[in-house]
């Protein structure tokens, strides 16, 4: 199995105290932000965090993209994990990044990618 695993630490957020307390509108958003790059979300789950943030989770086939706040912080930890990683998913996965960061309009961020699992 291959896949790529994308992370981003975002500080500073000056996006709008919502996007950092509402769980539902979070993932929400984040749905559809997924399905507007091509990936097909099967679950959806949001909860409130610690501190009054909030966390949503998508699971896509073999896939998940996760989002935690700390409005303390002003920050977010966000995760986008795609198996079977080639060509076109590869790009998604990286423009599905782009609009979360984009999204909460860090100061700014940490990013990192992880190439996973062997090559057939």
């Amino acid at each position: 199995m291959r896949g790529l695993h994308l992370t981003a630490d975002l500080y500073q957020c000056r996006c709008e105290a919502r996007w950092l307390t509402e769980p539902r509108q979070l993932g929400q958003w984040s749905r559809q932000a997924a399905e507007a790059v091509g990936l097909a979300v099967e679950h959806e789950l949001s909860c409130a965090g610690p501190g009054g943030g909030a966390s949503a989770a998508l699971l896509l086939p073999g896939s998940h993209v996760l989002l935690h706040t700390s409005p303390g912080d002003r920050g977010v930890l966000v995760d986008v994990c795609l198996t079977h990683a080639q060509d076109d998913l590869a790009v998604r996965a990286r423009e599905l990044m782009q609009a979360l960061v984009q999204r909460f309009q860090p100061e700014w961020t940490e990013q990192r990618s992880l190439d996973r699992g062997e090559s057939a």
